[in-house]
């Protein structure tokens, strides 16, 4: 956390005028996703009331990506009249919506599909929706069993992709504007008071505890090369065979961008949609031909790790596209982590050399 105590736009409040900061953001019109309890479960999902939220200790079962990457989406639809083709694309929604409560390895994944949907060519749904999306972060205050956040780059108060940052001190909240957005969606707070010294200590003792207990060796940067020079090693299909392809690991993945395009109509109507999609399942890389250039699940299982841990960061200046937010370890029905395979084939391709 930098500036800790001497920032020179932060605000105190209390949980009441947080209630009243997200309050007075809905009668705005503004569309808030926040995570709430459904059924036993913590998920992201828009709130009409802030007392909707949750602010518990801990993530979400999903990541938020879902607001700015919809599971599926429509990309056009197509009528044909005689030897007339008209296409039609979705309107803009317009509402401004403000993402609350995504912890920064969340934050982090949503930078990570900002660089695969906005780099180059940008996607234009997902740049419609990036550009009238606010994001407010809840820096972390412990850490969960399979979190690895730090040994990626990223930290329990990591600051990059967030407007605002809320810290909690106590019983109170410190919020931080971070960006020209973020000074704009807490204009209702200026006049309020600034924290005190002893609540930006309570703040980073919070955070150093996560940290303390976040233990992993950081993964390298040069692992990248070792890891793709060793793309035969003999290890990838003793860990590999694990993976049972039940793809779990992309779907709960804050930067998983992986998607499919189907189209379905007649000869008078239609419309193409786009759905995520996954590198572990068999048809992923499936030709027309029958062919399958990874017919094995080890081979598939390759192909994750080394997307997030070699061909990602060789072509965006070293960052890992894994955010070390640890679900795909938490949820993996045969206990397989992505951290430890990484580490597991590094230290084999040293002990080959």
């Amino acid at each position: 956390m930098s500036h800790a105590g001497t920032d020179a736009t932060a605000f105190r409040l209390t949980g009441g005028e947080l209630t009243e900061w997200l309050a007075g953001l809905l009668r705005e019109g503004k569309r808030v996703i926040a995570p709430v309890e459904e059924a036993g479960l913590r998920l992201f999902r828009p709130v009409t009331s802030p007392e909707q939220i949750c602010l518990a200790p801990g993530k979400a079962r999903l990541s938020p990506k879902d607001c700015l990457f919809p599971k599926n989406e429509r990309l056009f639809a197509y009528a044909v009249r005689g030897e007339e083709v008209t296409l039609e694309t979705p309107p803009p929604e317009g509402q401004e919506q403000v993402l609350f409560g995504a912890r920064p390895c969340d934050v982090a994944g949503l930078l990570r599909l900002d660089t695969v949907f906005l780099k180059g060519a940008p996607d234009a749904q997902y740049s419609e929706r990036r550009s009238r999306t606010a994001i407010v972060s809840l820096a972390c205050e412990s850490a969960e069993p399979e979190c690895f956040c730090t040994a990626v780059g990223v930290g329990p108060a990591a600051e990059d992709g967030s407007d605002v940052q809320v810290l909690a001190a106590g019983e109170r909240w410190l919020v931080r504007p971070l960006t020209a957005k973020g000074l704009a969606l807490t204009a209702a707070l200026r006049g309020r008071a600034a924290p005190s010294q002893e609540e930006w200590a309570q703040a980073r003792a919070g955070i150093e505890r996560a940290e303390a207990s976040l233990r992993q060796n950081p993964v390298a940067r040069e692992w990248a090369a070792v890891l793709e020079a060793n793309f035969d090693l003999p290890l990838w299909e003793a860990v590999g065979q694990r993976c049972v392809g039940c793809s779990i690991c992309n779907f709960v993945c804050p930067s998983c961008s992986c998607f499919d395009v189907h189209d379905g109509g007649n000869a008078f109507c239609g419309e193409r949609c786009r759905s995520w999609d996954s590198c572990t399942f068999a048809t992923f890389t499936r030709h027309g031909s029958g062919h399958n250039p990874r017919p094995t699940q080890p081979s598939r299982y390759r192909q994750r790790v080394l997307h997030k841990f070699a061909y990602y960061p060789q072509s965006n200046a070293g960052e890992f596209m894994c955010v070390g937010c640890g679900r795909c370890v938490r949820h993996c029905p045969v206990g397989l982590s992505i951290y430890e395979s990484v580490n597991q084939v590094v230290s084999a391709a040293r002990e080959a050399q």
